[in-house]
């Protein structure tokens, strides 16, 4: 080697040599380079063997690999690190006179990883680290001990002259294949339809690029992005609007496409739907990060103030009581009017028919008893011919083997209706006979004994999930029969002709009911929409705002909507519906409809239903309690809900049919839960009913980018939403969701590890299901993990049903109100975590690059060959 070189290798220092291997970790700060930055650059044998030794223990340990968010152990990666420290002495004392080596090595590992181990380690050994939220900040400060970890091996590799495998390779393939993976997404279907000439699908992508070109966005964005809040009352509208305020404080509620809503989720939609797309524009209100609804100044805004001032919204003046108390009697009568009208019929029809036949009446018919049996059974036995042979019985036969099975019902009736009597006659003191018949005072008041007495056997019943169908069946039934019975005895009271008057007056107030009533009129709709839309869709000022039409939504500024309803037809001659008894109800501003009835323009719902605005919109999405109630539909219990006039949900008109209104068919259509989608009316309610997370509509376009933000009424964490939501895109789209809940699911402490999950959705493509779409679903969940704040949890030692309060309590007070939304922000800033999303600008968030990042930290990558449709699972 000449002069030159040796003197150039000699004027090689620590710094020209370390500094060119480091990253922008503040392992090696300025400090370490004005003691060490001029020494000469002279390692040795000893320091070359130690460095290569510990290279290896970096490069296969825990301590440099990044923790998958969702499966990584934190007490592994302490342990790991922790365990540095002693496999560094052994090396050092294995290479006697490696200073270089020592020098190095020690200063990282004194300097920024010992004060890390000093203060987790404690923390690990109490058990501190088992709940995977309560961790986040471990792994924040783990992301900078494994920086300073990676320029020490950077640096090892210097000092041996070694250029090997370096642990930021295993990071870099995850992340490439996530990467890869993003670079497919699903095309956009607005409206769910491939068609792009489609009217009403090209109407709805033309309004969200609107918004596109507002907020300054790119048009050209083949694939769309949205946003859906859960079912839950109050509760799921306050946890809502605690998660949107952490999005926009991110600049990221602008980049959504679409906003879709069920039920309570309904309540925040509604109110930014009607605050940014009404007719009261104000340009300090948008969706961006420096506008209102959501910017601080000092505090919350003036009107989520006011929102949170109405979270008791169903409270109301003595008046407004003294009115909703004034509708539901009138509701509970006029029900309970036709039910008694019509039961007098049938038993004036029976007693015409026992009047015209006296032998039915007298104890000899008893001896016609056997005879009958038999007659009926051999009928019977040749009525089965019909289903297998071709000598099937005539119309004749079949006629009288039913009237022959049917007078042994008579006789059974005969001997009913005496019991009657007789309880009567006991009950209320009276010796009832023709000549002191009973009255129809005494029978209103048995009626009102009656009901009164079920009521409270069915409050008891409720209690015992297996008896309720059969108790409230046989009640409902042995209510009807003591009606019938008790106007049966009147009119034998009153003798044939006083009975037919009678008879003649009752079917002409049903035929008269039937002309002139309308049923939706009875609904609590009416005071519940009223409440709702004073309570949250609000002007600018923080006036109430007159409920706008949806068809007159400005797209500019507003995140499109869906709002989900459920489309009621238990009796549909649809295949797929008579297992779900309901279709999805979509409303949007541009059309609404169902898969089983078809689209039509939203105006022209509105021309034909003249109060279907935006407050009746969300009202009748969260129309929990009705006598047909989607995939909930008890038809035991209809009855009674219907006569109790519990009815949350009303009949819309179908889009040019007849002006008339629903009458008394449709009421009885409720009674009996046989409503379908075929008639001028559709019985509508709660979106809950079918598809609660209101995740249905943004897959079925095809959504790339999905927030789904779960604040049903959960409190065992068993997902119903979530799963039902499985089941219902596989069969109606084959779309796969591939999602883990293990991190959500309750513990032994009674809390979940995680508040949300990344999962993938799996579109499929063409008429063999292949190739696959991927989008991804971040599903955040109403859940607590342990290391919320003080308040929180000081909330939970007071409310221990929080944060699941029954959705039954519509009446919040201030502290549920806060308690709720400060969780919903809690959960939201965590999504922003540096140890999730690493170093993400936290001021203006791409949403892309939001997923790619939570990707990186929250995903498996999977070959292509994994991702085979599936089942729902």
């Amino acid at each position: 080697m000449g002069t030159a070189a040796l003197a150039g290798k000699r004027a090689d220092t620590w710094e020209k040599k370390i500094r060119p291997a480091l990253s922008a970790s503040a392992a090696f700060d300025e400090g370490f380079f004005k003691d060490h930055g001029e020494r000469l650059w002279t390692p040795n044998d000893q320091d070359r063997s130690a460095a290569i030794l510990l290279h290896i223990e970096l490069v296969s340990r825990v301590a440099t690999q990044r923790l998958d968010y969702s499966h990584g152990v934190e007490e592994g990666a302490l342990k790991s690190i922790f365990e540095l420290f002693g496999r560094t002495r052994t090396f050092c004392t294995e290479n006697p006179g490696c200073s270089t080596f020592e020098i190095v090595a020690w200063h990282v590992l004194n300097a920024t990883v010992r004060p890390f181990t000093a203060r987790w380690h404690p923390i690990g050994q109490a058990g501190g680290l088992r709940a995977l939220d309560t961790s986040d900040e471990f792994r924040g400060e783990l992301e900078t001990v494994q920086s300073a970890l990676l320029d020490l091996d950077a640096v090892l590799q210097v000092i041996a002259a070694y250029r090997g495998y370096s642990p930021t390779q295993a990071r870099r393939v995850v992340q490439t294949a996530v990467d890869e993976e993003m670079q497919s997404f699903p095309g956009w279907r607005p409206m769910g339809r491939i068609d792009k000439a489609d009217l009403l699908s090209t109407r709805e992508r033309d309004m969200i690029l609107a918004r596109r070109q507002h907020y300054d966005l790119d048009q050209k964005q083949g694939w769309a992005s949205g946003l859906a809040l859960s079912g839950g009352g109050i509760r799921s509208a306050t946890f809502a609007i605690g998660v949107l305020a952490a999005l926009a404080r991110r600049n990221l509620l602008p980049q959504f496409d679409y906003i879709s809503s069920v039920s309570g989720g309904g309540y925040a939609a509604g109110f930014l739907t009607q605050l940014l797309a009404g007719k009261d524009e104000d340009p300090n209100f948008g969706l961006e990060a420096h506008k209102q609804p959501f910017v601080r100044d000092e505090g919350e805004s003036r009107i989520l103030r006011k929102v949170r001032n109405g979270a008791s919204y169903l409270s109301g003046s003595f008046v407004e009581r003294t009115a909703l108390a004034a509708i539901q009697a009138h509701g509970m009568f006029m029900n309970l009017l036709v039910v008694t009208l019509l039961t007098a019929v049938f038993a004036y029809v029976e007693f015409a028919v026992r009047h015209a036949t006296p032998w039915t009446t007298t104890d000899a018919f008893s001896l016609f008893l056997p005879v009958v049996a038999i007659g009926g059974l051999v009928i019977t036995r040749l009525a089965r011919k019909t289903f297998y042979h071709e000598d099937k019985p005539s119309y004749l036969m079949t006629f009288f083997g039913g009237l022959f099975l049917l007078l042994p019902t008579m006789f059974v009736l005969h001997f009913f209706h005496a019991g009657v009597r007789f309880l009567a006659n006991f009950v209320l003191g009276v010796q009832t006979s023709p000549a002191a018949p009973i009255t129809l005072i005494a029978i209103l008041a048995w009626l009102a004994l009656t009901i009164s007495g079920f009521v409270a056997v069915g409050a008891i019943v409720s209690q015992f999930n297996r008896l309720r169908p059969a108790l409230l069946t046989t009640i409902s039934a042995i209510f009807l029969l003591v009606a019938q019975s008790l106007f049966y005895n009147f009119f034998a009271d009153i003798g044939p002709a006083a009975a037919t008057v009678w008879a003649a007056a009752a079917i002409v107030t049903l035929l008269i009911l039937w002309l002139v009533i309308d049923i939706n009129v009875a609904s609590l709709h009416h005071y519940y929409r009223f409440k709702l839309s004073k309570a949250f869709l609000l002007k600018p000022s923080c006036d109430p705002a007159e409920p706008m039409n949806l068809s007159t939504f400005d797209a500019r500024r507003a995140l499109f909507p869906i709002i989900n309803c459920a489309l009621n037809v238990p009796s549909s001659s649809d295949p797929v519906m008579r297992g779900r008894l309901s279709d999805v109800f979509a409303i949007t501003p541009v059309a609404a409809g169902a898969r089983v009835l078809g689209y039509f323009e939203t105006d022209s719902w509105e021309v034909s239903n003249t109060n279907l605005d935006l407050g009746s919109t969300i009202a009748l999405s969260g129309a929990a309690v009705s006598p047909q109630m989607g995939l909930r539909t008890k038809r035991y219990a209809s009855f009674w809900l219907t006569v109790l006039n519990l009815r949350l949900g009303i009949w819309l008109r179908r889009p040019g049919k007849s002006p008339a209104a629903p009458g008394l068919w449709y009421l009885l259509k409720e009674m009996t839960a046989t409503a379908d989608e075929r008639g001028a009316f559709l019985n509508i309610s709660d979106g809950g009913h079918i598809e609660n997370l209101g995740v249905y509509e943004l897959m079925k376009r095809r959504c790339r980018f999905i927030v789904a933000i779960d604040g049903e009424n959960d409190p065992t964490m068993t997902f119903h939403a979530l799963t039902n939501l499985q089941r219902l895109a596989y069969i109606d789209f084959g779309i796969t969701l591939d999602v883990n809940l293990d991190d959500l699911r309750l513990g032994e402490a009674g809390y979940s590890r995680s508040h949300f999950q990344l999962c993938r959705i799996l579109y499929p493509q063409g008429p063999d299901d292949s190739p696959l779409e991927v989008g991804y679903l971040l599903y955040m969940k109403l859940s607590l993990t342990g290391n919320e704040g003080e308040y929180l949890k000081r909330f939970k030692l007071d409310e221990p049903t929080f944060p699941h309060h029954s959705t039954a309590d519509q009446f919040f007070s201030e502290t549920q109100f806060e308690a709720y939304r400060s969780l919903g922000e809690h959960i939201g800033e965590k999504m922003f975590l540096p140890a999730i999303t690493g170093p993400l600008d936290q001021t203006n968030v791409q949403l892309e690059e939001w997923f790619r990042c939570l990707g990186h930290s929250m995903l498996r990558p999977v070959s292509t060959g994994e991702r085979a449709p599936q089942t729902a699972r």
